[in-house]
């Protein structure tokens, strides 16, 4: 059942209830009413006979069954009877129904009056005063009349009741199918999009309603596919190109090898090259893999509180492994307690970005010397990476923490244009910030701004 049918349905039970309830409510008060006028013609019925039997003298037994008999205001099966104050019967008119009499008057005589539904027959019974004198009236009869005209109103309403339950649901119907049109526009837009082409977007319509906004969250989400999908499509072509020249250098260095007999110095000098080409093969895996962790949901990264000092003297470590001619200098500035310099982040990924930071700016400073300066607070810690290399041009600066992207003027020094893409999504995964304050001729700074984390689990209370 689509939801067009559904929701006519729920409409048409919602308005069936309600219909249904009013019906059954009218029908219920007008049973009752017929019920009361009925009652109060069997009252005036009874109440008559006596008079004229008992207070007019001149009307006896015999002259009252004349006047009866021609009565025209007489009840379908009618039946009168007058008892005495002994239970004696002193009156009946009607036809021969036999009626339980004896307890109609005792409950008459108890409660002053009664009444009562057999099978159809409605019967009143009552004490009427004749001087000092008490005589019970008992009067009985069917409303044909009555009970006809009240089946008559149910059948009209049972008839409305379908009728009108059938009209709300085709009427609940167009206007389930106007309300819902402007999503099967959206799902007909939606199917002309495809995993080829991201770039189309859906209509906002109005821009207010419910579809609008459904059809945002659609165009926010293909916005993030689609950005997705270029990087992962760029990723792969970079990444690929990027491991091929390596790779293909080593291949020709051991072909060349191949070729002819060659002196153990050559051969050292090959493998020399091979390794440091190998090297930077597994560089370039790191950083990758590195890069495809920080892609990670921050809710699936594991956080702790982390001291950055003691994440930045491990990894000037590292880099100065990397290079005998590298050198760091660590300054800590504006700190009071340990939590000054506590973020929340996970270690693995915060040296990472440190030693990206640092072996740029030992890579490309002409003395190969970087600076790092740490600076606590209360909010945010700040990281600050300087070198006095050529700098960036204002041009290239908007792009150089893109994947694979290397500025001009890197003086031939061997990169592959991750680290700074690793070290922005780093800083974002960890609910910060990197800035870049460069000039040509005067060098870099790389500045990352990090939430302050608060005191370290040990110091909990």
């Amino acid at each position: 059942m689509n939801i067009r049918t559904r929701l006519a349905v729920q409409f048409s039970l919602l308005a069936s209830f309600i219909l249904g309830a009013a019906f059954l409510v009218v029908y219920l008060r007008a049973a009752e009413f017929r019920q009361e006028q009925f009652r109060d013609r069997l009252y005036e019925r009874g109440k008559n006979v006596a008079n004229l039997l008992l207070q007019v003298d001149e009307v006896d037994e015999r002259l009252l069954r004349k006047i009866e008999l021609n009565s025209t205001v007489r009840l379908p099966e009618e039946v009168i009877a007058l008892f005495d104050d002994h239970d004696e019967q002193v009156l009946r008119l009607g036809v021969d129904k036999d009626l339980p009499f004896g307890e109609m008057i005792a409950i008459a005589k108890k409660q002053g009056t009664m009444f009562r539904v057999d099978d159809g027959r409605e019967s009143i019974g009552f004490v009427f005063q004749n001087g000092t004198l008490s005589n019970t009236v008992i009067a009985s009869g069917f409303d044909r009349f009555g009970r006809g005209k009240l089946n008559d109103q149910a059948k009209v309403m049972l008839a409305t009741f379908l009728i009108g339950l059938v009209t709300i649901f085709l009427i609940g119907r167009v206007f389930a199918k106007r309300a819902l049109s402007p999503f099967q526009r959206l799902v007909q837009e939606l199917h002309s999009i495809g995993a080829s082409d991201l770039s189309k977007r859906v209509d906002p319509g109005n821009g207010t309603d419910e579809k609008a906004q459904l059809a945002s969250s659609f165009n926010a989400l293909l916005e993030r596919l689609q950005g997705a999908f270029t990087a992962q499509k760029n990723f792969v072509s970079n990444a690929s190109h990027e491991m091929r020249n390596p790779l293909t250098a080593v291949s020709g260095q051991i072909d060349v090898l191949l070729l002819r007999s060659r002196s153990e110095k050559e051969y050292e000098t090959a493998l020399r090259s091979v390794q440091e080409d190998l090297r930077s093969v597994n560089r370039l895996n790191d950083r990758l893999l590195l890069m495809a962790q920080a892609e990670i949901e921050s809710n699936l990264i594991h956080f702790d509180p982390v001291r950055l000092d003691e994440v930045i003297w491990v990894a000037r470590e590292e880099v100065l492994r990397m290079n005998n001619a590298y050198s760091v200098d660590v300054k800590i500035a504006d700190v009071e307690s340990d939590m000054d310099l506590t973020v929340n982040g996970n270690t693995i990924l915060l040296r990472s970005m440190i030693t990206n930071l640092t072996e740029n700016a030992c890579k490309y400073s002409p003395d190969h010397h970087a600076t790092i300066t740490v600076r606590g607070g209360h909010k945010e810690v700040v990281l600050r990476v300087d070198d006095n290399g050529p700098g960036i041009a204002e041009a290239e600066q908007q792009r150089i923490f893109e994947h694979f992207f290397r500025a001009r003027n890197t003086g031939g020094a061997h990169g592959h244009g991750i680290g700074l893409a690793l070290v922005k999504r780093i800083a974002e995964q960890h609910g910060g910030k990197v800035k870049l304050e460069s000039e040509l001729g005067k060098g870099s700074s790389f500045i990352v701004l990090l939430p302050n984390g608060g005191p370290l689990p040990s110091q909990h209370t």
